[in-house]
């Protein structure tokens, strides 16, 4: 059972270790080198500690955090300005719009797939995961199972094509 935050920095940790995921999935969008975009997701969490005190709670989370986590990225892409390869903040303004969209359906998306892997069969549902199990690959499950790649790899499309239905079906997607 755990307990109610006593003050704001201690719900501001709790609401950033539990939006971890989507923070750093935004941030990630939003600069495309990893090492980068990992140093100003911690950057992101520290400013968000420090501001504590400034976060409404009576407001979501998520837009506050992202708002920070964008004048972060701007910051980083300032200070990365010599390099060529950084996009123009007009472009990040609009990553960063289409970011904060895709993550307010990506919990519905999570859920979708969660329910439609609990729906396949056994055997698909295990073999879908032992697939996308760190380290695996399609050669070393077919010669774990004595089937050719190829084999394997069209029963996969099949389980995907399937989930993927399954998923448009549970979003009313067209």
């Amino acid at each position: 059972m755990s307990a109610e935050p006593h003050n704001a920095e201690e719900r501001i940790v709790g609401l950033i270790a539990r939006h971890q995921p989507e923070i750093h999935r935004y941030i990630l969008s939003l600069l495309p080198d990893r090492m980068l975009a990992d140093d100003v997701v911690q950057e992101t969490n520290l400013v968000l500690w420090r501001k504590a005190a400034d976060y409404d709670p009576s407001q979501p989370f998520l837009p506050w955090a992202f708002t920070i986590a964008l004048y972060q990225v701007k910051a980083a892409r300032r200070d990365a300005g010599r390099d060529r390869h950084v996009f123009d903040d007009s472009l990040v303004e609009i990553l960063a719009a289409e970011g904060r969209e895709a993550e307010s359906h990506g919990g519905d998306l999570e859920k979708a797939l969660e329910s439609c892997l609990q729906e396949l069969p056994e055997k698909q549902r295990q073999l879908i995961l032992a697939r996308y199990a760190p380290g695996n690959s399609v050669q070393a499950l077919a010669a774990e199972r004595s089937q050719t790649p190829t084999a394997l790899s069209l029963t996969l499309m099949r389980i995907r094509k399937a989930l993927e239905t399954c998923i448009e079906r549970k979003l009313a997607l067209p």
